[in-house]
Formats: structure tokens, C-alpha cells, sequence
């Protein structure tokens, strides 16, 4: 059963959070929940321009699909605050209008970043696998570091090696065991944090189980 199917059936509403879209790897590309049949009778979907125009902090993005959800978060907006400067709101439609190259630029600089990451994570033993999408990289905790769990191993990390990392503790129960790591740096601060990550490892032995 199709989950718009599932939808109707059960009278629940769709929020779509597509914020990613644009930064795709290997010729992926990522579905829209829109291009699902049905999909504008249930639901909406959101994205912004801070990933793949680069214009993080503008706060700017959009919200389609369903009419009365869309209406609702006008609604909403309109008690809670105005609307964005306008020379901002003009940037973001020439950027959309004429910047397609960039996005695909973009994309592409973070996928050199991405390979960085995770092949260098690879060859010191850890077992990452590539995204297919995405501004970050979800790595298992190699053994025996995994039974410190996420959070006190990603504090060892930034103690010891001076590499900032996120607890996938943080992110649910199910994350726990894994680290989320930002490909928001260069391909060479990121190699240079594999390094440290390598070296902070080696420094001691492994913890007793």
C-alpha cells in the first residue's frame, strides 16, 4: 500500500522535508514527495535555498503542494512574524531563475568532500558507507571504541583529537552507535580530521570490555 494511501486511510497529513534536494551524488537523484500520485491531496512539501544556493542564514525557502496546508502555515506566519526583506526574496528568485550551474557545482564539491571522508575514514579501518545524498556522513563506530557509546566517544574525539563530531545518540535511540560527521569543511581540513582521528585512536588502547 502506498503511503498516500495509507494517508486518506488514516486521516493524517503529509510534511515534507526536502531541504537536501539539490545536493545529490553519483547521478542520484533525490525523489520528490510531490511526484507521488496523490501526493498534493495529503500533504506539503518544504525546502530552502541554504543548501544548494549556498544561502544559509538568509532564511529563506518555500512551502507547495496541499492548498489548505499551505494556507494554514500563511496563517500561522502571519501571527508570528512578517515577511522577509524583499532584496532577499528577489535574490532568491534570480537564483533560482539562473544559478542551476552553481547548484550543480555545489553538489559536486561536496561529493569530492564526501569521498574525502569516507575513504579516508575506510582505509584506518573504520566501515562507512558513501550517501547518496546530504551535507553529512553517518558513521559506525569501529570496534572496540563502539561499546564507549556516541556520546563519550565523540567527546573523546574532541578532547583528545580536536575533531568536533555529533553523538548519533542525539538524534533517537536508533542513532546510537554511530556519529554524524558535517562534510561542511574543505577536502583538506577533512582529511586532516581523519588524521587526528587516526592519531587520537593510537594514542592508547583500546577500552577493556
Amino acid at each position: 500500500m502506498n503511503w498516500w494511501v495509507l494517508a486518506k486511510k488514516y486521516k493524517f497529513l503529509v510534511i515534507s522535508d526536502f531541504a537536501y534536494a539539490d545536493i545529490c551524488y553519483d547521478g542520484y537523484q533525490a525523489p520528490s514527495f510531490l511526484a507521488s500520485p496523490g501526493a498534493i491531496d495529503v500533504g506539503v512539501e518544504m525546502t530552502t535555498m541554504s543548501k544548494g544556493f549556498s544561502m544559509a542564514g538568509w532564511r529563506i525557502g518555500f512551502c507547495s503542494g496541499n492548498r489548505e496546508m499551505v494556507r494554514a502555515l500563511a496563517t500561522i506566519k502571519g501571527y508570528y512574524d512578517y515577511g522577509i526583506f524583499q532584496a532577499v526574496q528577489i535574490a532568491a528568485i534570480i537564483a533560482m531563475r539562473n544559478c542551476e550551474p552553481a547548484v550543480d557545482a555545489i553538489a559536486k564539491e561536496y561529493q569530492i568532500r564526501r569521498d574525502a571522508l569516507v575513504e579516508g575514514l575506510n582505509r584506518t579501518g573504520w566501515d562507512v558507507q558513501k550517501p547518496k545524498a546530504g551535507m553529512f556522513v553517518w558513521a559506525k563506530i569501529p570496534e572496540p571504541w563502539a561499546q564507549m557509546g556516541s556520546i563519550d566517544f565523540s567527546m573523546k574525539l574532541l578532547e583528545e583529537g580536536g575533531v568536533a563530531v555529533s553523538p548519533g545518540r542525539g538524534f533517537g535511540e536508533e542513532g546510537e552507535g554511530f556519529l554524524r560527521l558535517a562534510i561542511v569543511e574543505n577536502s583538506q581540513r577533512l582529511r586532516q580530521a581523519v588524521r587526528q582521528i587516526q592519531n587520537c585512536l593510537k594514542t592508547e588502547a583500546a577500552p577493556a570490555a
